[in-house]
């Protein structure tokens, strides 16, 4: 007798059901179709995942830093000295002070002073209204428009516009003047019991005369023959040392009749000491809120 043995792998197979079987090839028609009609399926989109907190910041790029005293040419002239003092105002804006010897004195200097707001990558911007150049050529000082590139601790590029009659447009270039020459983040210097040599600038006039100050580093200049320091009543002198190595200077001027430039004027400003050619060297600058001003440059 014939035995039939049926196992489990021996079951039938199942059949897909045929309506599915044309659905399929339906729907592959219909992808070839759409495929040599040009069209492409939507492309699934996937959102980046937000980024961590913790996640680096990409950097920015490098804030423009000025600071301390720089030393160059006006258009490239070794007889066009120009001396430039940066120093802290507000915010990111900072203050120049600039003395340009370049006339037929070679004591007399042209005073520039205004403000740049500092940006980046060496560029620092003109602050509107607030520079002025003192020439004494004429008794208001003149506008000018100032802006700064591809400068540094270690180089002041600057393109300078003056407003005279017609704008006269000059290329500043000047090196920072490090240490042991100077150095900004130094304290200023003790002035007791020093003094200087040198000359008064003031406008179209230069007059020799010391500074002398005394163990409390009270001032004196009683030896500078200028009608302006001749006066019955004594000058008022104020030196305030910052933080940076530069003094805040403030001078007040009596009834003088015979200064009528500066009479009763009380004039603000800057003096710094640095190291030039072989000796120390004080420069200092007085402003009287227009522009005007005085200044003196001394060594010992």
């Amino acid at each position: 007798m014939n035995t039939q043995t049926t196992t489990c792998n021996s079951a039938p197979k199942r059949r897909t059901p045929w309506i599915f079987r044309s659905v399929g090839a339906i729907c592959a028609a219909a992808c070839l179709a759409l495929a040599a009609c040009g069209g492409t399926p939507d492309p699934v989109t996937v959102d980046p995942p937000a980024a961590k907190a913790s996640d680096p910041v990409p950097p920015g790029p490098p804030a423009t830093v000025l600071a301390g005293l720089y030393k160059g040419t006006l258009d490239g002239s070794p007889n066009r000295e120009f001396l430039a003092m940066v120093v802290p105002a507000t915010g990111k804006n900072v203050q120049v002070y600039g003395w340009y010897y370049g006339a037929a004195d070679p004591h007399l200097a042209h005073l520039y002073s205004g403000q740049l707001e500092l940006g980046t990558l060496g560029i620092a911007s003109n602050v509107s209204q607030t520079w002025k150049v003192s020439e004494g050529i004429d008794p208001n000082p003149y506008l000018a428009i100032a802006n700064v590139s591809n400068s540094s601790l270690s180089k002041l590029v600057a393109d300078l516009s003056v407003s005279r009659s017609s704008d006269t447009k000059y290329k500043l270039s000047a090196d920072g003047i490090i240490a042991p020459s100077y150095n900004f983040n130094a304290a200023p210097m003790d002035l007791s019991t020093s003094q200087w040599n040198g000359y008064w600038s003031s406008k179209v006039n230069t007059v020799s005369g010391k500074m002398v100050f005394n163990a409390n580093a009270s001032l004196n200049v009683s030896d500078t023959a200028w009608s302006c320091f001749a006066g019955a009543q004594p000058l008022t002198w104020t030196w305030a040392p910052q933080s940076t190595n530069y003094f805040k200077v403030t001078l007040s001027l009596g009834p003088i009749t015979l200064c009528q430039d500066w009479q009763n004027r009380r004039l603000e400003g800057v003096a710094v000491v640095s190291r030039q050619n072989g000796m120390e060297q004080l420069d200092m600058m007085l402003l009287d809120g227009t522009g005007a001003g005085i200044s003196y440059r001394g060594t010992r």
